[in-house]
Order: C-alpha cells, then structure tokens, then sequence
C-alpha cells in the first residue's frame, strides 16, 4: 500500500485535516523535503507531527471511525503510530515537538500546516536542501546526547536514499568519525538491543530498496562503521562475491536479500545470529514474512556452533541445575 497519486501536499494534507479535524500539524521527513524538491515524486507514506497530545489522541479516534488500520501508539523516543488506509494511503503519526524530530541535517526540513498556514510554511534551519545538493550529512543535534546505533541507522538510511558520498576522507568524514567514535564506546549489549533492531531492519530495508544495491552495500562496507555491532554483515558487505552477485540481479524484495546474504555468507551461523535480531522488530514496522522467515532461520541446526546453543547447551544447563 502506497500514498503514489501525485496530489500537491497541501491538497494531500488538507483532506487529511479534514478527516481528522486536525488544526495543527507538521509533515517532515522524505514527504516533505522530497516533494519540495520535486513535486511529481512518489512517496511511501506521509510523517506527520502533531505537537498536542490531546490533538493527537483525537486524530487518532477519528482515523478509526473513518476505517484506518491504526496500529497501537507506542513510546520510543516519541508517541508514534502508523494508519494506514486503502483509499488514503499510509500515515506515520507522531505527537512531538517537531524541533526535536531528527538528528541529522537533512531530516530537520519540515513544513508547518495550520489555519495560519493553509498552503504551508517551510523551516529549513539547517540548511537541509543545500546539504542535499551538496551531498553533505551533518549532525544538527549535540551527538553525546545520541544513541550510537540511532547514529548509525539514521545515517545509512539517508546516504543510502539520497546517494551520499561514504568515501572515508571525504566530505562526511567528520561526520562518519563521531559516529564511528560512539560505536567504538558502545559494545553491543542488552541495553541498546532495540537500538541495534532499528538500526538493521532499516538499513536492510533501505539496501533493497536502492537502484545500485551493490554499490550502496560496498561503499558502506568500506566505511568499516558495522563492524562495531555487526562484524558478519560488515564481512558480508566486503565480500567481493555477494557485490558482484548484487550486480548481476539485484533482489527484489527484504526476503531474496536475506536468503541471498545467506548464501554468501562466509560465517552463515554468525550471520544468522545478527539477523535475529529482526524478531524482535515491531510487527507493524516489518513484514511479518521476514519476521516468520528469521524465526525460522533461528531453529536452524546448521553447524555445531548452533547446535550447541540450541540444543545441547540447554540440555547441559538443565542437568546443572538438576544436581546442585
């Protein structure tokens, strides 16, 4: 389900307001700055911002009596849930201060919409559509208050959508460098798990979705940044095979590249341990057929590694447990 008819945001966002009777909102993120930079573009879905809480509460009630799948506000940095609509299209709603979405340069672009502002009023603060032309990913935010992992997805997602240049010595070197920093001070652990869930169900999503797939896996590769958390797929994006593998017939959709990772894999049991991972991931924000198609992986007896953590490792620790 896509928002792919080629209606003017304003029209888009006013019949959105009439639907719920939102008096105030923000679109931001690729729906904004992407259709100010060209107007006949598609989008996957709309990100609204409403900063009242109340306001929000009501969009939300209104979506279902209009016939909206409205999936469960959760918390994460933000309230946020996704509505989606056949007619309609999908909406990713978020009740925030729209000064706070973002850390990067080019995600702070958003478009005010209110009875003050029907047509709507652009912010570019941070300069997000000259660092698009220029192909330049800056941190906007004070990094030591981010998260290395929302660091790293974010910053893949963007250069993988918009083509930046990864070379190392270049122009996002500064930027690759912090971020590279807060992943060097964040061993992977427990406390960040989630963070590392969003990170590899993002960038996976974005790697499929890319024209060149296997000149956005290599150039991320040579960065070195995931083999902080990710060590199997940074080999993986090394490997000169599964690149020109890439090349020959891109996949087609987030499975074929999973079971192509696999195939390729110099450590598949390793692998298959980072892609777990993506059970984890909210079921409205993945394709419960991945979910289904890792779960499955999981319960792989595929060397003596995984059958010792499966099976005989559990066996010994029960009979531990037995004795004392």
């Amino acid at each position: 389900m896509k928002n792919n008819a080629p209606k003017p945001i304003p029209e888009v966002i006013d019949e959105f307001m009439n639907l719920t009777g939102c008096e105030e909102l923000f679109l931001y993120g690729g729906s904004a700055i992407d259709r100010y930079l060209d107007p006949n573009c598609r989008v996957m879905d709309y990100d609204i911002a409403i900063s009242n809480l109340e306001q929000y509460q009501n969009v939300i009630e209104n979506l279902r009596t209009r016939g909206f799948d409205v999936g469960n506000p959760r918390l994460s940095h933000n309230l946020a849930t996704v509505a989606k609509h056949p007619k309609y299209g999908i909406y990713d709603l978020s009740c925030m201060d729209i000064e706070n979405n973002g850390i990067y340069n080019i995600e702070k672009f958003y478009i005010e919409y209110s009875k003050k502002y029907p047509k709507g009023k652009i912010v570019d603060t941070y300069h997000a559509v000259e660092g698009l032309r220029e192909g330049r990913i800056e941190i906007a935010n004070n990094p030591e208050n981010e998260k290395a992992y929302n660091l790293l997805r974010r910053f893949s997602v963007l250069a993988g959508k918009y083509d930046i240049n990864l070379i190392r010595g270049g122009i996002n070197e500064d930027t690759m460098s912090i971020i590279e920093k807060k992943l060097r001070q964040t061993p992977p652990g427990k406390h960040d798990e989630q963070e590392r869930v969003r990170c590899l169900s993002r960038f996976l999503g974005a790697a499929f979705r890319r024209r060149k797939q296997a000149i956005y896996f290599a150039s991320i590769g040579k960065t070195g940044l995931y083999a902080y958390g990710f060590p199997a797929l940074n080999q993986l994006m090394n490997n000169n095979k599964f690149i020109k593998s890439l090349q020959e017939a891109p996949a087609t959709d987030k499975q074929n590249l999973i079971n192509r990772m696999l195939a390729y894999a110099k450590d598949r049991d390793s692998l298959v341990d980072e892609l777990s991972l993506l059970k984890k991931r909210e079921r409205d924000r993945e394709d419960i057929k991945v979910i289904n198609q890792i779960e499955a992986l999981d319960e792989e007896k595929t060397s003596i590694n995984r059958l010792n953590k499966s099976i005989i490792m559990p066996l010994l620790q029960f009979k531990q447990g037995k004795t004392i």
